[in-house]
């Protein structure tokens, strides 16, 4: 089994914002949650979105699976939000982000480790 992620690198708090649907004027609403002690990770790689269409990356949001809290299902509110025809958003130290991807990390025991969020 893997350890966690150094608790010393977990000093960040992120704003996620999550599309949950519409209201009657056809504006996207919204479902906000904070998670702390997640690592934002500046990065500037290319990567191929949903659509195969390449952006490069800003960053990569580390959200450990037993020292972040709460504990979210990153991949359901990434999927709902996109089945909804909306975004997921994450603010970090003040800057504004949107999610294009997340990876479930898992160890060897096939326990979900970490969460890689990956930022534009």
């Amino acid at each position: 089994m893997l350890k966690p992620i150094p608790s010393k690198i977990l000093k960040s708090t992120a704003t996620v914002t999550v599309c949950n649907g519409v209201d009657r004027y056809q504006n996207q609403t919204y479902t906000e949650y904070t998670v702390n002690r997640v690592h934002l990770q500046p990065t500037n790689e290319i990567r191929k979105t949903q659509g195969n269409t390449d952006v490069t990356l800003r960053s990569i949001l580390f959200v450990d699976a037993h020292t972040s809290t709460p504990a979210l299902d990153w991949w359901a509110l990434f999927t709902d939000a996109h089945t909804k025809q909306g975004d997921m958003r994450v603010i970090v130290r003040g800057v504004e982000y949107t999610v294009i991807g997340v990876d479930e990390l898992r160890d060897d025991t096939d326990t979900l480790h970490h969460w890689e969020i990956s930022l534009v």
